[in-house]
């Protein structure tokens, strides 16, 4: 048995060699260099700037635009009440009765005798005498 138990034994690790003195520090450079951050975060200033500038104007623009249109509506209404005031006063003014009245303010009577004038014929008809011309 103690053959079999020294094959499996597993083998022990080498010795690691011991470090003698301070390891040298060398430095080394970067893979990539950094190169125009200056100018990216310039370009990355300037596009926020604009984008906020371009906000500014277009919510300037969309207020001015809906006082604008406050305006013309308010402008419409004023519009809409004179004109249904004004067809009031023709529909008042168009009455048989305020007619009437009108025309005897300006002397006006009612006709007595009605004539009609035919103008292919060249005569007036109607009326007290029917031949008149």
């Amino acid at each position: 048995m103690s053959a079999t138990a020294t094959a499996t034994a597993p083998a022990r690790p080498a010795r690691r060699p011991v470090v003698t003195g301070l390891p040298s520090i060398q430095v080394v450079p970067s893979p990539a260099p950094i190169r125009g951050f200056i100018a990216a975060t310039i370009a990355c200033i300037l596009l926020f700037c604009g984008a906020l500038a371009t906000v500014f104007y277009l919510n300037t623009s969309m207020v001015e635009g809906a006082y604008h249109i406050q305006e013309q509506q308010v402008l419409l209404n004023d519009l809409a009440d004179t004109r249904n005031t004004l067809q009031d006063e023709i529909s008042e003014a168009s009455t048989a009765v305020a007619l009437r009245d009108r025309a005897e303010e300006m002397g006006l009577v009612p006709a007595t005798e009605i004539r009609h004038v035919d103008l292919g014929a060249g005569v007036v008809t109607g009326g007290s005498d029917d031949n008149a011309q």
